[in-house]
């Protein structure tokens, strides 16, 4: 992920976790706070991990780290 991409990135999370804490929803508030978390830190979405196939989770990691 380059460097705009991951800019736009946290800026959408960014925005999804003000509604989500509008609503008050704890969990998805915790999801998306380790969502930016993870996009800050340059790593593979912890969703992704969590609910992907090791062989997607491969696939997709792989692709955002040769587009660095």
């Amino acid at each position: 992920m380059n460097k705009n991409e991951q800019q736009a990135e946290l800026k959408r999370l960014e925005s999804v976790l003000a509604v989500a804490q509008r609503n008050g929803n704890e969990l998805f508030i915790q999801n998306i706070e380790r969502e930016i978390a993870a996009v800050q830190r340059g790593e593979c979405s912890p969703l992704i991990e969590e609910y992907l196939t090791k062989e997607e989770r491969a696939s997709r990691c792989i692709e955002d780290q040769t587009e660095v």
